[in-house]
Parts: structure tokens; sequence; C-alpha cells
């Protein structure tokens, strides 16, 4: 018998229907009904009473189902046990990311993986208040956010920088044929942009950098977390929007780009971002402290590529020290 078996069972006994078990397991009906009668030949016993059509439980598989659940509780608590002594092990520190975070992310786990292999990181993706919000309370030991205003008693260090540097439009369609694109093309054309609570930096220099150049588009807010997300809405041709391409991305346009969407330059340099790596000033977990010492010490860009390196930025507190 395997909790496989079990957990099978357990499902069709709070359904008491094939289908539905079946939709939560993620696999057919046909491999549930097969997985109960091996069980039911392998235990000698009818657990489920089936007639016109209907499921119900038999005797049996009323008295058997408390015990199968105390074993599929009990496998859970070895799960839980084991994450939680492997946590101790490693020492976990969570890492709040913001939307666009993603390669920052993944270059801050390769460090530490390489240099701290005791450390675990693990990322929580979130908008750049709510991680600057989970920092401030210790719900968090790090964030990894855009363009913040770093709350009162906190550190942080610049890691990284992008330009909005170019613009997604529904394709085909004219736009496609202006190359750059030139901002002005957007004049009084619907335009995507973040709404300003999600994340408000981002927001205001993109309204800033249409109001510097003159031109007036006609903004379609959205709540989307990620440039992927966007494309899609690019897709369906409900407006065009500002995107960052990595030079890496920018080499090969299937990166960036999906069906439905072309990812053009701008004439016009594109609004500059920063990514910041924050935590709590007060924070004295030597944990946090050799995370944050060990990007200082390898360049804090962690864009940059490793042999490369990058010039060191100072820490910098809530009140400018």
């Amino acid at each position: 018998m395997e909790l496989c078996d079990l957990r099978y069972f357990a499902l069709v006994a709070e359904d008491l229907h094939y289908g539905r078990a079946a939709a939560r397991l993620h696999v057919a009906p046909a491999a549930v009904r097969r997985r109960i009668r091996d069980l039911e030949r392998e235990l000698g016993l009818v657990l489920f009473d089936r007639t016109s059509g209907r499921v119900t439980l038999a005797a049996a598989g009323a008295e058997l189902l408390p015990a199968a659940r105390r074993a599929l509780a009990a496998a859970a608590d070895v799960t839980d046990t084991a994450r939680d002594l492997r946590a101790a092990r490693l020492g976990e520190l969570r890492v709040g990311c913001a939307p666009g975070a993603a390669r920052l992310v993944d270059a801050l786990i390769g460090k530490v993986a390489r240099e701290r292999a005791d450390v675990a990181v693990v990322a929580v993706p979130m908008w750049s208040l709510q991680a600057l919000d989970a920092v401030v309370r210790g719900d968090l030991g790090l964030a990894l956010v855009r363009d913040p205003l770093p709350p009162q008693g906190t550190s942080s260090l610049i890691v990284g920088r992008y330009r909005d540097d170019h613009v997604a439009v529904p394709a085909p369609g004219p736009l496609t044929k202006q190359v750059p694109v030139p901002l002005g093309a957007f004049e009084g054309m619907p335009f995507l942009i973040n709404e300003r609570d999600t994340a408000p930096g981002v927001h205001d220099a993109t309204v800033r950098f249409f109001a510097d150049h003159g031109v007036a588009p006609v903004w379609q807010h959205h709540r989307l977390r990620e440039q992927e997300q966007l494309l899609s809405l690019v897709a369906a041709g409900t407006a065009s929007g500002l995107v960052h391409a990595h030079p890496a991305d920018v080499s090969d346009p299937a990166n960036v780009a999906c069906p439905g969407v072309a990812v053009l330059p701008l004439a016009e340099p594109g609004p500059e971002h920063r990514f910041h790596l924050v935590w709590r000033s007060d924070n004295t977990s030597e944990l946090l402290s050799s995370v944050v010492d060990l990007i200082c010490d390898h360049g804090c860009d962690l864009d940059e590529p490793e042999e490369d390196g990058a010039a060191k930025e100072g820490v910098t507190t809530s009140d400018g020290h």
C-alpha cells in the first residue's frame, strides 16, 4: 500500500464522486477508479458502494477512513518536520521580490549558493510596498524592490539598474513600421500604466517621462505584476506599453515578445529605474549580515557578469547616512 492510494481513497470519500476527486488530483477519473479497485483488492475489502451511478461509502470504507486520514496526517508531519530541520540546518532567508526582479533574484540566489551552501534563499513574489512593509514588520529578512522610498529604520543598496527603453505594440500594426518608435506616436493613444498604489515609483517615472516630452496618451491602468502579463494585454489589442529589455533579450526578440506583439526600441531614452536590496537597520542576524556582505564583496550590481564585478555602492540608511 502506498500513501498515494490512501490519498485517492480519502478524496473520493470526501467528494463521493470520482470526477471531482480526479479534478483535485489532476488525473483522469479512470485512473482514480483503477487505484480504488486496486486498493480494495489489496485490502480484501469493499470501500465504496456503487449503485445507479452514485458512489457511497461502504461500511468497511467508513471504518477505515479515520485511520487513512491519520496516516496521511502523519506523513504530512514528517514532511513539515523535515522542512523545518532543513531550514534550521541551512539557515533560511526570505526575500520579498518586486515585479521585474526575476533576473536579479536568480543572480542573488546563485551568488549565495556558490559562496554559502549553508544558506537557503527563499524568494517571495510581492509588490514593492508590500515587501518593504514585511521587512519593517520583521516578516522578511530582505526586500528586492524598485525605486522605493525606504521606510524609517531601514538600510539599502542599489543592486541593479534598467531603462524602460522599449515599447510593446500590437502587431501587425502601423507602429511596427517606425523603428525606433518616436514617443510622439502615442499622443492620444491608449497606453498601459500600473495603478499608482501598486508601484508609485514606476508610475510616477512613466507619467513624468511622457510629460517631459510633451506627449499625452490615454492611460489604461492595470494591476499586473510581471512584464509577460502586460505583453498579453498588448497582444489583445488593448494598448501599448513600456517594457525593459535586458541586452540578452534584445538579441533574441522571442525572449521578450509573444504572438501579436512587437517589442521595438524607443527613439527617446526611457525612464530609468533602480532595484534596491533593503533590510532593517536594527536586524542583527548573522545570516542577514553575511548575505549583505557577500553582495557587497562581489560588487553590488547583481546584473553585472560575475567576472566583471561592479563598482561598490555604499549602504544607505533611511535617514541618508
